[in-house]
């Protein structure tokens, strides 16, 4: 069974969960964390391994690479090797749901080289001129 903890800075994860629900319904299997200016690592640490209420394997999404969020996540990671823990910074919406999607029937390991390859297809800027260019068919 794949469990998701959103982990990011202020209440963006609890936020992101919301916005998700929006458009996928309930996500029972995901647990949201957030960090605020006065904690530190070990807080967010004691937070994450707190959402690891179940023996699941857990897939962490976190906002920054590097971030507090993350390296906290890392560092339960490594000290609970006997747990699969995937990790993936660069939260956001469209990788939500997608995770959202695969959750149930995919392994962990599956999910996380699929969601690490999707932000390409994600990120897209407004070009007017391919508007225009398509008005003209």
């Amino acid at each position: 069974m794949n469990k998701v903890i959103l982990v990011a800075h202020g209440k963006l994860a609890h936020e992101m969960k919301n916005s998700a629900e929006m458009i996928f319904g309930a996500l029972p299997d995901f647990e949201s964390v957030e960090f605020l200016k006065e904690e530190g690592l070990d807080t967010i640490q004691e937070k994450v391994i707190g959402a690891m209420k179940e023996d699941a394997s857990y897939l962490v999404l976190t906002d920054l690479f590097c971030g507090t969020p993350y390296n906290a996540s890392c560092a339960v990671a490594m000290k609970n090797p006997e747990r699969e823990i995937g990790i993936v910074s660069g939260m956001s919406l469209p990788i939500v749901l997608e995770v959202a999607s695969m959750l149930q029937g995919s392994r962990l390991e599956d999910i996380v080289n699929h969601v690490t390859s999707i932000p390409c297809d994600t990120v897209k800027a407004f070009n007017q001129a391919v508007i225009e260019e398509e008005e003209d068919f």
